[in-house]
């Protein structure tokens, strides 16, 4: 328990820091807060996070059906190539995607001029993210669905229902929580990182705190709304775990996944 609640303590210290800093500045900090050029970091913050976990909860699960499911070649060889994007940090992934695709960049010198283009902005951040991030939805779904006993989709299938009407009715509520737990994560991923979107130049909370870090007023109304998502966003993971473990079916013993 002491332990416990030294971790949580050390953790818990740099929020408490910016709610006594936005206490001492005042009717400041409440300008600021409902300046309108106080939301529109926020608000490309939240659309880059949503946007980034929605499009790996649908990477991650095809991709957790297709190593765990399918008779896939090379079965075993793919579920350690899927995980390695999380060896990755964002900002190799964006100096890389510069790199090759920029105006001097690899493809520039290789097929000439005409192929570069500009990268930067919300779409470099958002592809760049999406395909370093989506193994916090591929790991604990392809776990999920190697539990998730075949006399499950045998018998709906028995029942009459088609692979599509199987996989929706049984398999996708047996690992609706690993895919959202995971996507979740990855949100969170998205909103506290920094080193991509410097970049690729897309101005979220923490590119714009790090930018006004000598405007103290500005750095924390922007710090202190990142960290109000973020707590938002571990409580929401909180739950889905909860009540994802609540309704899991658990691995009967002989069970075997349907491939």
């Amino acid at each position: 328990m002491a332990v416990s609640a030294t971790v949580a303590a050390c953790f818990a210290a740099p929020f408490g820091y910016l709610l006594v800093r936005a206490a001492g500045l005042g009717e400041v900090f409440w300008r600021r807060l409902g300046d309108a050029g106080a939301l529109a970091p926020l608000l490309r913050t939240l659309l880059l996070g949503a946007t980034v976990s929605t499009a790996t909860a649908a990477l991650g699960l095809a991709c957790a059906w297709l190593v765990a499911r399918t008779d896939l070649p090379g079965r075993g060889a793919w579920a350690v190539l899927l995980a390695l994007p999380l060896v990755l940090p964002s900002y190799i992934g964006a100096f890389t995607l510069r790199a090759a695709l920029a105006p001097g960049g690899l493809l520039d010198e290789v097929l000439g001029p005409a192929v570069s283009m500009p990268v930067e902005g919300f779409w470099a951040a958002f592809g760049v993210l999406t395909l370093l991030t989506f193994p916090y939805v591929y790991l604990p779904t392809a776990a999920r669905l190697r539990q998730v006993p075949a006399a499950l989709e045998e018998s709906a299938r028995l029942l009459g229902r088609g692979p599509w009407g199987t996989f929706r009715t049984v398999v996708l509520p047996q690992c609706r929580g690993a895919v959202l737990a995971g996507a979740l994560l990855v949100f969170l991923y998205t909103i506290s990182d920094f080193g991509a979107v410097q970049l690729l130049r897309y101005d979220t909370l923490t590119r714009v705190i790090f930018a006004s870090v000598l405007d103290r007023a500005s750095a924390v109304t922007f710090s202190l709304q990142l960290g109000v998502v973020a707590l938002a966003v571990v409580a929401a993971e909180r739950l889905v775990t909860a009540a994802d473990r609540s309704r899991a079916r658990p691995l009967a013993r002989g069970a075997r996944a349907l491939r």
